[in-house]
């Protein structure tokens, strides 16, 4: 019991103090668990090397790239760009994230809808419970879940993304996808990844 409170507290110093995150999936016994998650061409996906971002010229000092980051509530990317650039899940479930300057979402995505969940690993008090980031639709549909899905758009193709990352939604239809249990967010002790992400 002991153990378990000192990763409680550790975790929640760690993550009290952390003002971003970067993700990985969290899908035991599959090929995607542990994956890291990143940023590219308004979308989110596995196996790339790192994430796409952008710095105009005219910008004296470019913030250092720190990765694919988000804020706690999984609402916007962590940028300095102004305005700043908003996660929603598109009408079909995929999680994007908009362009810079913008909040300006499609007709019938969803902002919001993210939400901690605590996933006990075994009934041993030897290992402590996970705490993970999963998806309900805040349209009252009762559809969602995290889904790790094999179809990448043919633009990024060539970059190596092997999956991108979806949520249940209405319309979503995706085929050969792997339900995962959700999201792990992983504290960054910093406030900014990218001046934008593309």
């Amino acid at each position: 019991m002991e153990m378990r409170s000192q990763f409680l507290l550790s975790y929640f110093a760690a993550a009290a103090s952390a003002t971003t995150y970067f993700l990985t999936v969290y899908a035991p016994g599959t090929e995607v668990d542990g994956a890291l998650i990143n940023a590219a061409s308004q979308g989110f996906y596995l196996s790339l090397d790192g994430p796409s971002t952008y710095c105009p010229t005219n910008v004296a000092n470019c913030p250092k790239v720190e990765g694919t980051l988000v804020n706690g509530g999984m609402t916007a990317m962590a940028v300095q760009v102004p305005g700043g650039q908003q996660i929603y899940a598109a009408v079909d479930g995929q999680v994007q994230f908009t362009k810079a300057h913008s909040s300006s979402t499609p007709p019938g995505s969803l902002v919001g809808g993210w939400f901690n969940k605590t996933v006990v690993v075994s009934d041993c008090d030897e290992e402590p419970p996970r705490y993970v980031f999963d998806y309900l639709a805040p349209d009252g549909s009762n559809k969602g879940g995290v889904k790790i899905c094999p179809d990448v758009p043919a633009a990024i193709r060539d970059t190596g993304a092997g999956y991108s990352l979806y949520v249940g939604t209405k319309a979503f239809n995706e085929s050969f996808c792997i339900d995962a249990v959700g999201l792990n967010l992983m504290p960054k002790n910093v406030s900014i990844g990218a001046w934008q992400y593309v």
